[in-house]
Parts: structure tokens; sequence; C-alpha cells
């Protein structure tokens, strides 16, 4: 089966009720945690249960080596797999994260862009895949991915809500990958 690029509404004002009250309720928390790796881990998982998904999981771009590092984690295997590298464009989020676009996957094991390695290293079985790059200044510094809609297929309000989530994380990764950036040239 042809996996095809998605081309929602861009605008949350087209959800339901349901779904703009938690992207509203995940902008507030957002600024209610001291710290931003627990704060990003907590929205990952309020996706995951509002999605009806598994796991989600926020891979960053590591300017140092272009790798794309496995970052925060919502579920029992991405939590122990945080710090897991891929290669530059490798998988379906470095797809995402090298096109700047985002992607429905139905069927993984029938798209030549899955990379099959990470569910080989954990035993996990991915049987679809909901991903959104994470832009700052017309750039994809990372992506934000869920993975196993629980009932049916994710689609298109499943993704409008993933892209604004993916839009409020900026402001506590883009800080951090400055960060980074910066502590890589020293």
């Amino acid at each position: 089966m042809e996996t095809r690029k998605r081309e929602p509404v861009d605008q949350v004002t087209f959800l339901d009720q349901d779904a703009q009250d938690f992207i509203l309720s995940v902008n507030s928390q957002l600024s209610d945690f001291d710290d931003d790796s627990a704060a990003l881990t907590n929205s990952l998982k309020r996706l995951v249960e509002f999605i009806g998904a598994e796991e989600s999981s926020i891979f960053l771009v590591d300017a140092s080596t272009g790798q794309l590092v496995l970052s925060y984690a919502s579920g029992e295997v991405g939590t122990r797999i945080i710090g897991l590298r891929l290669e530059s464009g490798q998988g379906v989020v470095g797809w995402v994260i090298r096109n700047c676009e985002d992607l429905i996957v139905p069927y993984p094991g029938l798209d030549a862009r899955f990379f099959e390695g990470v569910d080989e290293h954990t035993g996990f079985s991915t049987r679809s895949i909901l991903c959104a790059p994470i832009v700052v200044e017309g750039a994809a510094i990372g992506a934000v991915e869920v993975l196993n809609k629980s009932e049916g297929t994710f689609n298109d309000d499943d993704l409008v809500v993933l892209r604004a989530v993916a839009k409020l994380f900026v402001r506590l990764i883009s800080p951090a990958v400055s960060r980074n950036d910066s502590a890589s040239m020293e």
C-alpha cells in the first residue's frame, strides 16, 4: 500500500472542541514545569493518551554530527532507549526532518522510509506512525512522532493536533538546541 503525504488544514479552529481544549491545556502546562525535560515528557504522555496511541518521542538533530538523537519519550520502550542515534535522514523521522514535512504512515513495513533497526533492537512492533517536524526559522531541528494508533488509523485531525503540539514544543526545545550548539563549539 502506498503511503501518501497528507495535507490537512493547518488551522486548529477546524478541530472539535476537545482537541482545541487539549492543545490549549498543553500550552498552559508547558509553562507549569520548572524542568523543560519533565514538561516535554509529560506532554508526550498526554499526547499519547489524547490521540489514543502507544508511544511518542522527540528526535532532535545533533548539530555537530547531523545525527538524530532520541531526546524525549513517553512510553516504556522509548524511555529505555533515550540517547539512541540515527543517521541523518534515516527512518520515517529522518525523512520528516530532512524534508520538513509531516507524514502519516499506516503500514510502516511496506514503506521504504521505515527503519526496522529500532524495532529489532527493542522488540517493539511499530504498526503505524504519525510524525511532524519541529521547525525553527524554516528549518527542522527535530521531529515528534506518535506510534501505533490503538483504534483505527491516524487521521488528518490527529496530524493537526500533532502539528500544533510540535509548534508549542519549539519554545522549550529551541533554547536547548542552541545551548547544545554552543557547547559543541567550545
